[in-house]
């Protein structure tokens, strides 16, 4: 008999420590945001919770996306992404409050953000 066990994709975020992502935007807080499940998996992540006047956004050295953005795993079935919080309006509170990041299949981290 053979068993095929998936992994499931899970989710976990830190300070961002390192240069920034070619792409990374001014001013804005810097999470490192780590996906790791099956190798090759395709999973789309999106951002909830954000204050008004913040904007959340996910930042490779290609492309950032504001609220949502998918991605590939790569064969290690591990990725770090940057997830970046931008004050977009001067009228938003001066801190974002918490944000949710989830995955289509559950997986979950939130944040307390500055």
């Amino acid at each position: 008999m053979i068993v095929a066990l998936a992994l499931a994709t899970h989710l976990s975020i830190g300070p961002w420590t390192g240069a920034d992502p070619k792409n990374a935007i001014t001013g804005a807080t810097k999470y490192r945001l780590t996906v790791t499940g099956e190798p090759g998996a395709h999973v789309h992540l999106r951002a909830t919770g954000q204050a008004r006047g913040w904007i959340a956004a996910f930042c490779t050295d290609r492309l950032c996306s504001p609220d949502q953005t998918a991605l590939d795993l790569p064969a290690s079935g591990h990725a770090d992404i940057s997830f970046e919080l931008v004050r977009d309006d001067e009228t938003a509170p001066p801190k974002s409050g918490l944000v949710t990041i989830r995955t289509d299949e559950g997986a979950k981290v939130t944040a307390l953000a500055p």
